[in-house]
């Protein structure tokens, strides 16, 4: 795996976010303040990547062993925030009487299908990125196959997580709040259909990902080190 320069990465999320902030300023001056939620669930997408960017960072200078596995639960919990945002375009569906009138497209729609479409994005750029620096750690401790493995684990535990907040509503920090409810939920949620789309989450999850790791490790040239340490390069 290649070492990434975080300090750029870090610099590009925060101008994606930026600029899709500004997006959202001038769609809502046009149309209304109905999407105001996606600034919330956008700060949700971004607290993997604090997680991951701590973890990784105390890896790397190989201090707060201990405060590694920690982090790694936060970050597994947070994580799913990320790929959620895609599901948030299911308000274009509630909102549709606003957006086809009499036979005609307003161009309102296209305003918050972009607006929508670009917080997607940063979401899931971030939470892409808060995947691939777990995935180092694990590679520096290990090697590149169960880095794999952890990856395949993530992107499933993720899509389920997407059911889980979606579907039945679920928050992250429900898990430590109301654990009764954590369990209804499971076993409410073990059923064909949910099991069928985490998988399909997880897959189109998998998917990007893989892309996105092989456009910076297979199809890059130089730009970035080798990971060294336990794992193989």
């Amino acid at each position: 795996m290649k070492e990434l320069n975080y300090s750029r990465v870090v610099l590009l999320l925060a101008g994606l976010t930026l600029a899709t902030l500004a997006v959202y300023s001038v769609v809502s001056q046009r149309t209304d303040d109905y999407f105001e939620f996606l600034i919330w669930n956008l700060f949700l997408a971004w607290l993997p990547f604090v997680f991951s960017m701590a973890a990784h960072e105390l890896d790397k200078r190989k201090i707060g062993g201990l405060l590694v596995f920690p982090l790694g639960i936060a970050w597994l919990l947070f994580f799913p925030n990320a790929p959620y945002i895609m599901t948030d375009l299911v308000h274009l569906m509630m909102r549709k009487n606003l957006y086809f009138v009499g036979g005609i497209v307003q161009s309102r729609f296209w305003y918050d299908l972009v607006m929508l479409l670009l917080f997607t994005w940063s979401g899931w750029l971030t939470g892409f990125f808060s995947l691939y620096q777990f995935q180092a750690v694990i590679y520096r401790k290990s090697n590149l196959l169960l880095s794999w493995v952890f990856v395949l684990s993530a992107c499933a535990l993720g899509g389920y997580g997407v059911l889980l907040g979606r579907v039945y509503r679920l928050n992250s920090w429900d898990v430590l709040t109301d654990r009764h409810q954590l369990y209804q939920l499971v076993m409410d949620s073990l059923n064909r259909q949910s099991v069928f789309f985490s998988l399909f989450v997880a897959c189109v999850l998998l998917a990007i990902y893989a892309t996105m790791y092989c456009l910076l490790n297979v199809l890059g040239k130089g730009g970035g080190r080798a990971y060294s340490g336990g794992g193989r390069r």
